[in-house]
C-alpha cells in the first residue's frame, strides 16, 4: 500500500513521527501575510480536506485506494477523533467510490479545519492572534523544523516540499500525496512565485502521478469538484423582511437597548432580516444570532468587509487607510505591528503609573457633591487613555475632541445628523484643535524625548511609519491617535455602566469593596497578578456581566463584497449588512435568565459565555478589538480602586436606567452618582 513507482515504501512507524496530513496541508495553504487559508471555505476547498482525512486513513492501513473504488481494511480505531468517525462510517456501510467518500466527508469540512488549526497551535506549530489570524511560531520560522518528540527534526512543509519542486529532491510517498492535493486545489499558485509555477508545472504533474494513493484521491477530489455525485442543490430561502411598524413595537428600540430588541427580531424571523430602513440609499441586511456569529467569525474575511462603513469618518480626519477600514493581509500587518503596543501585558508593565492616573482624577471627586455618569466617567477614561496610548496630557484638548469624535461618529458612521452638521463653526474649531493635537503628540516622541520611557502606542505607529512610510504615511497618522481616544469613549461608557451595575446591587458593591480593600489596604501596591483571577473574583466577573448586558458596540457595519448564503439565505453583493452580534447576549437559549444581571454565570461550573459566538463584546472575527485583553484589566482595576476609595448613590434613587445608542452605547444624560464618602487618596 502507498507504494511508489520509484519503489520507495512507507517505513514502520513512518506515521507515528509525522504529522497528519491535513495539519501539513493547512500549512502549506496558510497566507503569512493575511493571517489564514489563501483559499476561499468552499466546495472545492472542502473537498480537499476531505481528501487529506482519506488520505490520513490510508496511511494508517485502515482502508485502501485505487483509481475505482475504496476499501476497508481495518477498522480499528486510530485514536484520532478526526479520522476515527470516518472511519466508523466506512465499516458500517457498503463499499462506494473513493469519490463519494470524499464527497460524504466534506460536510466536517469546517470541523477539520478547526480541528486541525488548534492542533497546530498546541503543538507549538502555529501561533494564534485575536482576531482570528494565525502565524508560524517563531521556532518554525526560524528553524524551518517542527517541534517534534522523536530524535529526527522534521522539515516543515514549505521548505520541504518547495525543495522537491525546486531542487528535484526525491519524495517520500506521503510527500506525493500531499502534492497531489496541492495541485488539486490549486495551492502551488500560492506556494510558489507564479514564474517557479509556471517553469516546475511539468514536474508537478509528473510527481502527482508517481503514487497509487495519491493519485487516486486527487482524481476523486478533481472529479467531486467539476461532477459531483451526492452534493445536493443549495436551495436559498427568501430574506424575510422587517416592515416599520416591527420596528415601533418592540420597545427596547426606543429604550436604547439594541442587543435585547435585535434578540426579540432574531426570535421572530431568524438569523438573517432585511431591515425596514436604508443606509445612503441602500437596503440593510441584518445578521442575528449564533449561527450568524459563527459564520461571521469563520467566513467573515472571505466575504465582508469594514472599509465601506468607515471611508467618511476617515475623510473627516484626512485619512485614507486606518486600521478598522482595513481588511486582508494589510490589516494583519498592521494588526501584528501595533498588538504589543494594545497588550494586557503592556498595560500591566504600566500599573504603577495608571493606579496614579486614577487616583488623580478621584481626587477630584468630592464628597456630597453629585456628577453626570457618563459624561464624568468619559472625562476620566480619557485622561488614562490620553497619558497611556499617546503620551500626553490631553486636558486642554479633550472637550474640543469629544465633540468632534461624537458628531463624526454620527454624521459618517451611524449617519443621523446630515453632513453640514461637520461644518459649524464649533465643529470646524474643534477640527483645528484636533490637528494642533496631532502635532503636539508627534513632537513628544522624538528619540531624544522617549528615551527610558516605556514604548506607547504612538512610539508603534511611528515605527511602522519609519520601516514602511508608504504602507502608513504621514496623511493617516492622525486618525489612530484620535482613534485611541475614540477608544477612551467607549471605555467611559463601560465604566459608567460598570458602576450602575455595582451601585445598584448593594451586596455586590460590598462584595468588590472587600477584594479592593484586600488589594489597596494598609497602602498596598498590587501586582497585575494581583488584579487577574483568581486573587480577583467578584469584581473581575462583575464585569464581564456588564460586557454581558450592557455592550457599548452593539453592532458592526460591513459590506457584502462577495455573494455568501448565510442560515440558508442568500446575500448578494455589495449588499450592506449590520452584524448584530451581541443579540446572542439575551437569548435564553444561551444564558439561563437572560435579563438578570448574574455574575455567577461565569463561575466554572456554569461557563455559559464559553459557547463560540455567544459572548462577543469585543466583536468577531478579523475586527475584534485588538486590546480586549488590556481593557479587561484597566477596567477591573478602576472599578476595585473606585470601590476602596469612594462610595456612590444614584440620582435619582429610583432611576431606570436608559441609554443612548448613538454614537456608542451609553448610559443617558439622566443618571448622576451621589458622592456620599471619600476615603484617603
Amino acid at each position: 500500500m502507498g507504494e511508489l513507482k520509484l519503489g520507495l515504501k512507507l517505513e514502520p512507524g513512518y506515521l507515528s513521527r509525522s504529522m497528519r496530513l491535513t495539519e501539513e496541508l493547512i500549512l502549506l495553504l496558510l497566507d503569512e501575510d493575511s493571517g489564514y487559508l489563501g483559499m476561499v471555505p468552499d466546495w472545492n476547498f472542502s473537498c480537499v480536506m476531505a481528501g487529506a482525512v482519506i488520505a490520513d486513513l490510508t496511511l494508517e492501513n485502515r482502508i485502501d485506494t485505487d483509481l475505482d473504488s475504496l476499501n476497508l481494511i481495518d477498522a480499528t480505531p486510530t485514536g484520532d477523533l478526526m479520522l476515527d468517525p470516518i472511519l466508523k462510517e466506512i465499516s458500517e456501510e457498503d463499499t462506494f467510490s473513493t469519490q463519494y467518500w470524499i464527497e460524504r466527508t466534506t460536510p466536517r469540512s469546517e470541523d477539520i479545519v478547526t480541528m486541525t488549526l488548534d492542533r497546530l497551535s498546541e503543538k507549538g506549530i502555529l501561533d494564534f492572534h485575536p482576531g482570528g489570524f494565525w502565524s508560524l511560531s517563531r521556532s518554525v520560522s526560524r528553524g524551518k523544523t517542527y517541534p517534534v518528540t522523536d530524535e529526527v527534526p522534521q522539515k516543515e512543509a514549505r521548505t520541504r516540499i518547495r525543495s522537491i519542486i525546486l531542487e528535484d529532491v526525491i519524495p517520500d510517498p506521503r510527500d506525493v500525496i500531499l502534492i497531489c492535493l496541492m495541485h488539486t486545489c490549486g495551492g502551488f499558485k500560492l506556494l510558489l512565485s507564479p514564474e517557479d509555477y509556471q517553469e516546475n508545472l511539468e514536474r508537478i504533474e509528473m510527481l502527482t502521478s508517481m503514487d497509487l494513493v495519491g493519485l487516486s484521491i486527487s482524481k476523486a477530489v478533481e472529479t467531486s469538484v467539476v461532477k459531483p455525485k451526492t452534493r445536493h442543490v443549495i436551495q436559498t430561502k427568501p430574506i424575510p423582511r422587517m416592515s416599520r411598524f416591527d420596528i415601533l413595537k418592540i420597545p427596547d428600540f426606543r429604550k436604547g437597548n439594541i442587543p435585547k430588541a435585535m434578540c426579540q427580531i432574531y426570535e421572530k424571523y431568524g438569523s438573517v432580516v432585511e431591515a425596514p430602513f436604508k443606509m445612503s440609499g441602500e437596503k440593510v441586511v441584518l445578521l442575528i444570532g449564533l449561527e450568524a456569529n459563527q459564520w461571521i467569525h469563520k467566513n467573515g474575511r472571505f466575504y465582508l468587509r469594514s472599509k465601506d462603513y468607515i471611508k467618511d469618518f476617515e475623510n473627516a480626519l484626512g485619512a485614507s487607510r486606518t486600521l478598522p477600514g482595513m481588511d486582508g493581509a494589510e490589516h494583519f500587518r498592521l494588526r501584528k505591528s501595533l498588538r504589543q503596543a494594545y497588550s494586557r501585558a503592556t498595560l500591566a508593565g504600566r500599573l504603577p503609573e495608571l493606579l496614579e492616573l486614577c487616583r488623580r482624577s478621584l481626587k477630584q471627586w468630592k464628597q456630597g457633591s453629585v456628577i453626570g455618569a457618563t459624561e464624568t466617567c468619559q472625562n476620566y477614561m480619557s485622561n488614562q487613555v490620553s497619558h497611556l496610548t499617546i503620551g500626553i496630557d490631553c486636558s486642554d484638548y479633550v472637550g474640543d475632541l469629544l465633540a468632534y469624535e461624537h458628531r463624526a461618529l454620527n454624521v459618517c458612521v451611524a449617519k443621523i445628523m446630515p453632513r453640514f452638521m461637520l461644518h459649524t463653526p464649533r465643529i470646524k474649531r474643534s477640527r483645528k484643535c484636533i490637528q494642533k493635537l496631532s502635532e503636539s503628540i508627534q513632537a513628544s516622541h522624538t528619540s531624544v524625548q522617549r528615551e527610558g520611557k516605556p514604548q506607547d502606542l504612538v512610539d508603534a505607529l511611528l515605527e511602522v511609519h519609519r520601516d514602511d512610510p508608504q504602507f502608513l504615511p504621514e496623511t493617516d497618522m492622525t486618525f489612530p491617535f484620535v482613534a485611541s481616544m475614540v477608544a477612551s469613549i467607549y471605555l467611559g461608557s463601560a465604566l459608567a455602566f460598570g458602576l450602575y451595575a455595582m451601585v445598584t446591587r448593594p451586596h455586590l458593591y460590598e462584595q468588590v469593596r472587600r477584594e479592593a480593600d484586600r488589594v489597596f489596604g494598609n497602602g498596598r501596591e498590587p501586582s497585575a497578578e494581583d488584579l487577574a483571577p483568581p486573587n480577583i473574583d467578584v469584581a473581575h466577573r462583575l464585569f464581564l456581566e456588564t460586557e454581558r448586558m450592557f455592550p457599548v458596540i452593539p453592532w458592526q457595519f460591513r459590506t457584502v463584497m462577495n455573494r455568501c448564503i448565510v442560515a440558508g439565505c442568500e446575500i448578494s453583493s455589495p449588499t450592506r449588512v449590520l452584524c448584530c452580534h451581541t443579540a446572542t447576549h439575551y437569548s435564553s437559549d444561551l444564558f439561563k435568565d437572560p435579563l438578570k444581571f448574574d455574575i455567577d454565570r461565569y463561575l466554572p461550573e456554569r461557563q455559559e459565555h464559553v459557547v463560540p459566538g455567544a459572548y462577543v463584546p469585543y466583536g468577531l472575527g478579523t475586527h475584534t478589538c485588538l486590546g480586549h485583553n488590556w481593557v479587561h484589566l484597566q477596567m477591573v482595576t478602576n472599578l476595585l480602586l473606585i470601590a476602596h476609595h469612594v462610595k456612590l448613590e444614584l440620582q435619582p434613587t429610583d432611576y431606570t436606567l436608559g441609554i443612548n445608542p448613538f454614537p456608542t452605547a451609553a448610559p443617558n444624560k439622566k443618571m448622576k452618582f451621589r458622592i456620599t464618602e471619600v476615603n484617603a487618596l
